[in-house]
């Protein structure tokens, strides 16, 4: 599934603006335009783009490239930024909720966040997953444990570690701290006992710290004291992890220090959006927006994962964001080649329910985090009542790489934030699913029958051979290496490099049969993609063995 989002070059006029016109000036006005832009398409290779040595230079080594923003685009021609939403796997959930007629220990108990990690050397999944009790606090929540050799089919291995009902014959690590807490393994930690990490919502919603030599027996940091409490406190999902260009361990927590009357004032003003406000978060109750927080994305960094200091809100709902869906739960970060991609669970995507779906956000420094894909849905909710992803969705953390494909796990409810039913539905369903992802998928730059063209901003590399992942099965993909006169190098012109029908996630270019670029490392260059009927996720320069070659 695709969300298009279309760019068009700056300079070009919209016609569909001028509503005096009639219509037969509108249709030569169309027409000019596409002459004007099939002429420049055209001729556009032989016209050389602004100087290399003029511009900013980018130092990319060998990172992949995503066009998720401009960070490498120069310019961009007859292509659409499109937002490629994951495709859910047919099997979810791939943990469900026990039913509550069930005799076993937690029947009727809903699966909350949770953690995921795959262990390369045990070749294992494991997830962390929260059990709400139904009675008491976010607090009363156990922490649960469970394995799988394939990521689909999960086992819950019998710890012995609580006792509930009179038996420890069950997965539970922890009585408390279920409903948010988030795991993840620290490998630049030189402790071994403190290899797992992870924080963890207990007691009137305050931030705990543990660590763990196997993520099974956990031990609090701080002498057991809280680690971070910003009032009114912190009741979402809380992750944690090494940030290696900040140096610094980076906290995302549930921020709630803002007030809907100051950073949302049109819900106290506006009557009809107040109602609604009402209706998805108080539908029996008095409540009114004026009086409650909104909330939000907080940060906080730490250098011992113990003290931590710069807390402050980093994302939240502005003037761009529809009211009543400006809600902003919880976000799970994936570290991927030099970015910071959040997936930030949204609510509400329905004027009558409170039903939460999941943008994309990303970070290029760790520290200013931006909305992504227009703002548009990257994971969908159903829209069949009565399945299990019918009312909200959070993504665990943190999503997987997993050969060519990103898989992304999440929990979901199929009723929405107020436990409401949908119309038609019967029954209480919630569990843990999962969606799978292209490889550099999140976004890509699409061209159509039209030839389109990107030409990336100067930069220096590292690497021997130019890679790309595309997808051109009926199309053509062609890259030209422009030098300091923004005309291409001899040998690297469009025409020797021509890649028809073809779908790869590891493309190497070439041209006319030559790969090796070891001799431009160093070299300030740009490049020119010609894109017909494709797909282009992204870009990178990598490392083959010379003497192989």
């Amino acid at each position: 599934m695709q969300a298009h989002l279309t760019e068009s070059p700056g300079w070009l006029p919209n016609t569909l603006d001028f509503a005096s016109c009639n219509q037969a000036m509108i249709t030569s006005q169309r027409w000019i335009i596409l002459f004007f832009v099939f002429s420049l398409t055209c001729f556009s290779e032989r016209v050389p783009v602004r100087c290399a040595a003029q511009e900013e230079t980018l130092l990319i080594g060998g990172d992949k490239q995503l066009f998720i923003d401009d960070h490498i685009t120069q310019s961009i021609i007859g292509l659409s930024r499109v937002l490629n939403q994951p495709v859910k796997y047919p099997g979810n959930p791939v943990l469900s909720m026990v039913a509550e007629e069930s005799p076993a220990w937690n029947a009727g108990m809903p699966i909350v966040f949770s953690s995921i990690l795959y262990e390369e050397e045990e070749q294992l999944f494991k997830m962390w997953y929260g059990l709400h009790q139904g009675a008491g606090g976010d607090e009363e929540s156990f922490l649960c444990y469970a394995i799988s050799q394939d990521g689909i089919r999960w086992q819950q291995p019998s710890l012995g570690k609580i006792s509930l009902g009179n038996t420890k014959q069950n997965n539970i690590l922890m009585s408390h701290s279920g409903l948010a807490c988030g795991v993840f393994i620290d490998w630049q930690e030189k402790d071994p006992a403190q290899r797992y990490k992870m924080l963890h919502m207990w007691k009137n919603y305050k931030v705990y710290a543990s660590h763990s030599s196997d993520g099974l027996s956990w031990i609090r940091y701080n002498k057991g004291n809280p680690v971070l409490f910003v009032s009114p406190g912190h009741d979402s999902h809380m992750i944690a992890y090494w940030d290696k260009g900040l140096k610094k361990y980076v906290a995302i927590v549930r921020d709630r220090t803002g007030r809907i009357m100051d950073v949302r004032p049109r819900l106290t003003t506006d009557a009809a959006a107040g109602q609604v406000w009402r209706l998805l978060w108080d539908p029996n109750g008095e409540r009114l927006p004026k009086n409650h927080s909104i909330r939000r994305v907080g940060q906080a960094v730490s250098e011992d994962f113990i003290h931590w200091t710069d807390y402050r809100p980093i994302l939240g709902p502005d003037d761009k964001d529809p009211l009543n869906q400006d809600q902003f739960y919880n976000m799970e970060v994936l570290l991927y080649h030099g970015l910071r991609i959040g997936m930030m669970t949204v609510f509400s995507y329905d004027p009558r329910f409170c039903r939460g779906a999941v943008q994309l956000t990303y970070s290029r420094d760790g520290r200013s985090w931006h909305r992504g894909g227009n703002r548009q849905v990257f994971i969908p909710l159903s829209d069949q009542p009565g399945d299990f992803d019918w009312g909200s969705i959070y993504p665990l953390q943190a999503p997987l790489v997993i050969g060519d494909e990103i898989w992304i796990y999440y929990t979901a409810y199929g009723v929405d934030h107020n436990h409401r039913l949908p119309p038609g539905a019967s029954n209480f369903s919630n569990g843990i699913g999962l969606a799978k992802l292209r490889l550099d998928g999140f976004v890509s730059l699409d061209a159509g029958t039209i030839e389109g063209i990107l030409v990336t901003k100067p930069f220096k590399f590292t690497g021997n051979q130019l890679m790309i992942n595309a997808a051109a099965p009926s199309g053509s993909v062609q890259v030209e290496i422009l030098g300091n006169d923004g005309l291409p190098m001899d040998g690297y012109d469009k025409a020797r490099c021509v890649m028809e029908n073809f779908d790869q996630t590891r493309q190497i270019v070439r041209w006319k049969g030559q790969a090796g670029l070891q001799h431009l490392e160093d070299k300030v260059i740009q490049l020119k993609f010609y894109l017909w009927e494709a797909k282009l996720f992204s870009f990178w320069f990598d490392v083959f063995d010379r003497l192989k070659r």
